[in-house]
């Protein structure tokens, strides 16, 4: 969410005003709580499956631990908070933005539609939360325009090559189709070789974007690109790992290289920021 902020005053100037900062607060706060909603939904549901996970059928409702109707009316109660917060303090914009991802979380998790079981409609149903979180940073500041198509598509990209990557790193993890199966359905469909020419595909496109957006936004993008290759590459080299975090992403907190690469992309972002009108400049002289 707060990439879509970022992004708004990095290349449309937007401005850093205190109610600015308010909005990004309340929405950050929304934001979480429909997550929330949706993890326990997705929980929930997923209780059944989660049996046949070695790791997961320890948790606390596939074991029995909690109480199925308290998640329920934990995860309806959220949904209420949020709409309500978000419909009373933050802009138009956002409210139907975070009421979007309350129902693409609807659309992956609840029969009949249960996309998290259909082969890569999986991946791309749950990577639209990419740009929806984008946008309700984006409109946090005020912003009175939608943002460009590129970032949309190179957000919603770099969601779906996460999302691979777990897939792949679930599917090596549990290292047995059959199980891997009876686990995820969309595991029936899906091998390493089709996810990795997957994730080879989604890389790409975000690759694409962010030419379109150095081209058209800000040439000094390019900067950064060198940062990003190297850890889309560290983060494509831990999936392959044997039992890589990339499967349960919040593991990743716990790598130094995480917050490495997030430090550096921000500080190369705000130097390509400061040194942008320069690189333009220079451009003009060489054309």
């Amino acid at each position: 969410m707060l990439v879509g902020s970022f992004s708004a005053c990095i290349f449309f100037n937007a401005s850093i005003t205190y109610e600015n900062i308010k909005l990004i607060l309340i929405a950050l706060l929304c934001t979480c709580l429909a997550s929330s909603a949706n993890y326990g939904i997705n929980e929930l549901i997923d209780s059944e499956f989660d049996k046949h996970h070695p790791v997961k059928k320890k948790r606390p409702i596939p074991s029995g631990k909690i109480s199925k109707k308290k998640v329920l009316f934990g995860s309806l109660l959220l949904v209420l908070i949020t709409a309500v917060i978000s419909f009373v303090y933050l802009p138009i914009e956002v409210f139907f933005a975070i009421i979007s991802l309350i129902v693409m979380g609807f659309f992956y998790n609840v029969r009949p539609f249960r996309t998290k079981e259909l082969p890569y409609l999986d991946v791309i149903s749950e990577s639209i939360n990419n740009p929806i979180r984008f946008i309700i940073g984006w409109y946090s500041m005020q912003m009175v325009f939608f943002p460009p198509v590129s970032f949309i598509v190179s957000f919603w990209a770099f969601g779906a090559f996460l999302m691979a990557c777990k897939r792949l790193a679930e599917y090596r993890f549990i290292n047995d189709p059959q199980k891997a199966a009876k686990y995820r359905k969309s595991f029936k469909y899906y091998t390493e070789e089709n996810l990795i020419v997957s994730i080879i595909g989604y890389i790409s496109l975000v690759s694409f974007s962010l030419a379109i957006i150095c081209i058209k936004y800000s040439i000094s993008v390019i900067l950064a690109v060198p940062v990003f290759i190297a850890s889309f590459i560290w983060y494509f080299k831990l999936t392959l790992k044997k039992d890589s975090p990339a499967k349960e992403p919040e593991k990743l907190l716990k790598h130094k290289e995480f917050y490495f690469f997030t430090i550096l992309t921000i500080i190369v972002l705000v130097l390509a920021k400061i040194l942008n009108p320069y690189l333009e400049f220079l451009l003009k002289i060489w054309s």
